[in-house]
């Protein structure tokens, strides 16, 4: 596989990287994290604007049409300015559950609304006592007329707050596997109970007590739904990475200029030998990081074990690498790293919270050596 970047892929990340950088300083960021939904509609608007929220909307629908490739370019840039807003969420993980579903009339309606910025859209799968479980959920849809009744909870919907709809996955009375449904977020027995994440994005918990909704609200049926649910999260799960990767390197370059400019017996902190051992390590752990992305880049396609087993791995080396790279970036700032006026801290706290999404590091080994058995 060829990793030199086109053209235009080079564009685009220059291009995210010079707007982000001139338009989400850490002072927007910290404004953004006090809202109720850590989303800023005029700074999603603009990045609708810019055309990010439609990249990997199929072209019929209104989007761009480019693949993970260029989404995991535009999310290190994201990454790199620690942007709460949710775009990998809606635009990357919604967007392609919709877009696999088949369902015409969504495909239709609601991804040019999330291209063009009008919807956000937040998956609702994860339940208690599942751990990351995908098949068989506890929700159940009933079928009631001519539409489906809904009960069940979900814990941890991330960017719930900012969702116009969600996507939640069911069982269907009567039938085995796990359908996805597209509910309002609104809808009549839907109630949220939000907080924060550690990181300043916010997350809620889901109560579905008798949600009511049309035939028309079943995007995957219960045969196809995990295929589509698996394939989709682990795209997600890429650019999640990437996410992590250009938060590591601002971890870096916020490091690096610390101790350049931080003196201790009259000489720079950069100057100490044993200091640079630290700086190299974590340079190191963030090119092997870029290295297992890679590899998750050319398995994106690939039958679903073997593309299980190159994500998981992508995400097991982030994880690892996240742990050190940032825990270095505090400890060589000292105790100002964790203070709020300082950027490393909330650095690594995405960090943190990127390493739990979808799946932890037990569960990610676990599936690598399931598939590898």
């Amino acid at each position: 596989m060829d990793f030199t970047l086109t053209d235009e892929q080079q564009m685009l990340r220059e291009g995210a990287e010079r707007y982000l950088q001139e338009n989400y300083p850490f002072e927007r960021r910290r404004a953004t994290a006090a809202t109720a939904a850590s989303c800023d509609d005029a700074t999603w608007a603009a990045f609708a604007e810019m055309g990010w929220l439609a990249l990997t909307v199929p072209e019929e629908a209104g989007g761009l049409g480019a693949g993970v490739i260029e989404a995991a370019l535009l999310h290190e840039a994201l990454g790199r300015r620690n942007v709460l807003e949710p775009v990998a969420t809606s635009a990357v993980l919604c967007a392609r559950l919709i877009e696999r579903s088949g369902h015409a009339a969504a495909r239709e309606t609601v991804l040019p609304a999330i291209a063009g910025g009008e919807a956000r859209v937040a998956l609702a799968c994860l339940e208690p006592d599942r751990y990351y479980a995908l098949v068989a959920p506890s929700t159940v849809a009933r079928r009631d007329g001519d539409g489906y009744v809904l009960s069940g909870a979900k814990i941890v919907v991330v960017d719930a707050p900012a969702a116009h709809r969600f996507i939640v996955s069911a069982g269907v009375a009567g039938e085995s596997g796990c359908a996805l449904f597209l509910v309002d977020a609104t809808a009549a027995g839907l109630e949220q109970r939000a907080y924060p994440l550690i990181d300043g994005r916010r997350a809620a918990d889901l109560d579905l007590r008798d949600v009511r909704v049309g035939a028309d609200a079943l995007l995957c049926g219960p045969a196809e739904g995990a295929a589509v649910l698996d394939e989709a999260l682990d795209r997600f799960r890429i650019v999640q990475v990437a996410d992590a990767l250009g938060a590591m390197e601002a971890v870096i370059d916020l490091t690096a200029e610390h101790i350049r400019n931080r003196k201790q017996f009259g000489q720079p902190l950069a100057t100490f030998q044993a200091l640079q051992h630290r700086m190299s390590e974590s340079f190191v752990k963030v090119q092997e990081l870029r290295s297992a992305l890679y590899h998750a880049f050319a398995h994106v396609d690939a039958p679903p074990a073997e593309r299980n087993a190159a994500v998981s791995a992508a995400v097991v080396v982030a994880s690892e690498a996240g742990r050190v790279v940032g825990g270095q970036g505090i400890q060589l700032h000292g105790g100002v790293g964790m203070t709020e006026e300082y950027q490393v801290g909330h650095y690594f706290k995405r960090l943190l919270v990127t390493e739990k999404l979808w799946g932890d590091v037990d569960f990610h080994l676990d599936r690598i050596a399931f598939n590898y058995r």
